[in-house]
């Protein structure tokens, strides 16, 4: 799936309180462990491609990055083909 948004934690929070819903409430009607929501929404873990479909689809909210961050967008290393090397990433302290 595309990049999670840096606020995932925040958008899952708001919606289910949205919702009226408790963690474990949105644990069940999603089929997941109510540690597994409590976990996503402190942001200690990343959802999988599949649990955030089943948040997406079941909060109606979108997950995903919009667009890549400005970090993504000033990168101008690697070659055309698209593989990079470990010289196209790390900086040499000489």
């Amino acid at each position: 799936m595309d990049e999670l948004a840096p606020d995932y934690d925040d958008l899952v929070r708001s919606a289910r309180e949205e919702q009226g819903l408790s963690q474990s409430d949105l644990a069940n009607e999603l089929n997941e462990k109510s540690s597994l929501i409590h976990k996503i929404e402190r942001g200690d873990t990343l959802p999988s491609d599949r649990v955030q479909s089943k948040l997406e689809r079941f909060l109606e909210i979108n997950l995903s990055a919009e667009g890549g961050s400005s970090e993504d967008s000033e990168w101008s290393g690697g070659s055309s083909s698209g593989s990079y090397t470990l010289g196209d990433v790390v900086k040499r302290k000489d």
